[in-house]
């Protein structure tokens, strides 16, 4: 499975960002969240929900001996993964990262987007 997003719909609103972070370890803290919002002020004004692509050949993951499968379904990973995502689209706080790990098949920030920004692609 993998999230579709269209910057296009997204209002900047930040509730998925806010039920990232609350469902996986109870607390609201957008930084501690797996998805978040960049807004290009200077150029376009869209709003764009940025968060990892589940790409079929993970490079965050490449040159470790890991279950790339079981990895997918961690939400903290370690610093240095994210300076290997072609994407940049893991979000850092400190030494730990966080990926989207598709909230165990239910993704919550799809049920909280009202524009449907970003929604499960077929």
């Amino acid at each position: 499975m993998r999230i579709k997003v269209d910057p296009t719909k997204c209002s900047g609103c930040h509730l998925c960002e806010v039920v990232c972070s609350l469902f996986h370890l109870g607390i609201v803290n957008t930084e501690k969240s797996a998805i978040h919002i960049r807004k290009d002020d200077l150029d376009t004004s869209l709003n764009t929900p940025i968060l990892c692509r589940q790409c079929k050949e993970m490079k965050c993951l490449v040159g470790e001996e890991v279950i790339e499968g079981q990895e997918k379904k961690e939400f903290v990973w370690n610093r240095m993964r994210a300076d290997h995502c072609p994407f940049h689209a893991l979000p850092v706080l400190g030494e730990e990262v966080y990926h989207c790990d598709l909230c165990g098949g239910n993704p919550q920030c799809i049920k909280v987007c009202t524009p449907k920004a970003i929604s499960r692609a077929k």
